[in-house]
């Protein structure tokens, strides 16, 4: 028997809806050539109209094309996972590089041909698993937060309180600014980020996931400390009133890894009074991503909406740096890290 498997979001629910999905039905003799077996017909169907009905592009693409290119390139499929070598391009055509068919525990995706070439970066996501924070020279906090796991939502007030922990275990009440560094945040579940932040990055609307023709499909919020996705509350932490005139200085750190719920923090600061990028364009993962199950074994994850941050602004691309430093990374020494002697001297020109 073959494992069942569950589908999540990347970033969770953006809210609660209630979807219909309808399974369009195609006469077998609209196509030159079409798969022989009658599972993998039903499969390639039923995944396509859940495609056509939620793929974030969707409004952009030919799906009387695409569904005969499919069952071209899927006619000598015997069973899904032979069926599934035609997922990579589905996802090429329809412009999604964030998304993948899950079938057990294999993955089938579109690679867009980026690659990232700073190798500093790359082995310190290998060895930065939880949150980390110092106090740097001159009373600047450092705070590095890496992804995380929990694709299921099911640690997000754990997850928070262990990034407000770390916060509070810096004690000097002489905090002139903050380093918050996403360079290792490969994304995971955004909430618990966000409300572990929320001292940082105060109170009120941080950003919005937003549908290809710009209309606000939710935001989310900061309420006194917790998490929101517009009315709905998200996290369930003690309430913690953040002081809106205390806004200190903050510094984001970004870099070619920091990718998905990891470019929803950076974005979340875009517009924060204090606030500025450093580093290197980010990964490009801007979507929010939705779980549809496609039978007891098989699933899609499908980038659904773009980002927008609190003024409105859609990162459909990169999360660009307004200040641009490439390389010159070294997280075993802050002291000399370029990057972070470049916050520093941001934070402290602002006193």
């Amino acid at each position: 028997m073959q494992p069942t498997v569950s589908f999540v979001h990347l970033y969770i629910v953006r809210k609660p809806t209630l979807i219909l999905y309808f399974l369009l039905i195609f006469s077998a003799f609209s196509y030159a050539r079409q798969p022989a077996n009658d599972s993998v017909i039903v499969f390639l169907d039923k995944s396509l109209a859940i495609l056509q009905a939620n793929a974030i592009n969707r409004d952009s693409v030919d799906w009387t094309a695409l569904r005969a290119t499919v069952y071209e390139k899927a006619a000598s499929a015997q069973n899904y996972e032979e069926a599934a070598k035609v997922f990579p391009y589905i996802f090429e055509q329809i412009g999604d590089h964030h998304g993948a068919l899950r079938i057990g525990k294999k993955s089938y995706d579109w690679n867009s041909g980026f690659s990232y070439q700073n190798n500093a970066v790359k082995e310190a996501v290998k060895t930065w698993k939880k949150v980390s924070v110092k106090l740097l020279k001159g009373n600047i906090g450092y705070v590095l937060l890496p992804g995380n796991n929990d694709f299921s939502g099911k640690n997000i007030d754990i997850d928070a309180k262990e990034i407000r922990a770390a916060l509070a275990s810096l004690k000097s009440k002489k905090i002139k600014g903050w380093i918050l560094d996403l360079r290792v945040n490969t994304g995971g579940s955004m909430y618990q980020m966000l409300a572990g932040l929320s001292p940082i990055l105060g109170e009120g609307k941080l950003g919005s996931f937003i549908n290809q023709h710009g209309k606000n499909d939710g935001s989310w919020i900061i309420r006194n400390g917790n998490i929101y996705l517009d009315s709905n509350k998200v996290s369930n932490l003690p309430e913690t009133p953040v002081n809106r005139k205390k806004s200190l200085p903050l510094a984001v750190l970004i870099s070619g890894m920091t990718a998905s719920s990891g470019e929803v923090v950076a974005i979340s600061t875009i517009g924060r009074k204090n606030a500025v990028l450093i580093g290197e364009p980010t990964a490009g993962y801007t979507t929010a991503n939705e779980g549809f199950k496609i039978n007891a074994v098989a699933g899609l994850n499908l980038a659904v909406d773009y980002d927008g941050d609190r003024n409105g602004k859609i990162y459909s691309t990169k999360v660009t740096p307004v200040i641009t430093i490439d390389g010159g990374d070294n997280f075993a020494d802050p002291a000399l890290d370029l990057k972070v002697i470049s916050a520093s001297k941001w934070i402290n020109g602002k006193h």
